[in-house]
């Protein structure tokens, strides 16, 4: 039986070993992941193990929206052999409700546009994201984390940038 576990520093091999099987080797060439540098949320960031393997990571990194500090959901990575199987639904959905507790307004994912929408994300086109590269723009989602953040955001074009330290 697969569970949910706070990902550690011990983890990191693992994580990483997972990430390339799922993403493959040329991950780090894509715009998102250069959204990356510093160190994620540890608060946010969870590991789904099945006996002593590593199947399944969940991690947030804080990221700037204009002038305010939001997250970025992601990578979410499932091994192949439990997707399908609610994992990935159980790891968003603990770490969305432990992210309300914190002091951010939104979280920003570049994801699925039809896996998404099923937690409350939504569109972000419509927000003129300012991205740092290549992004196909209906990846973009928005879920809010304090009620009104969406419609308090400025009229776009929003810089999406990279943090260098995250919080908690």
């Amino acid at each position: 039986m697969a569970e949910i576990f706070l990902q550690t520093d011990d983890d990191l091999n693992a994580i990483e070993a997972l990430m390339a099987d799922v993403f493959g080797q040329n991950r780090h060439a894509r715009t998102v992941w250069n959204l990356r540098p510093g160190k994620p949320v540890d608060a946010l960031c969870f590991i789904l193990r099945e006996s002593d393997e590593i199947v399944g990571s969940l991690r947030f990194w804080e990221v700037r929206l204009g002038t305010q500090t939001i997250l970025l959901l992601g990578p979410l990575a499932i091994s192949q052999k439990l997707r399908g199987k609610g994992f990935g639904k159980a790891l968003i959905s603990k770490a969305l409700t432990l992210a309300r507790e914190g002091p951010w307004p939104l979280v920003l994912v570049s994801g699925e546009a039809d896996y998404y929408p099923k937690f409350g994300f939504i569109p972000a086109a419509s927000y003129q994201l300012d991205w740092p590269g290549f992004i196909e723009p209906e990846r973009l989602q928005f879920f809010e984390l304090k009620d009104g953040a969406l419609a308090a955001l400025p009229k776009g074009p929003l810089p999406v940038r990279e943090m260098t330290e995250a919080k908690l």
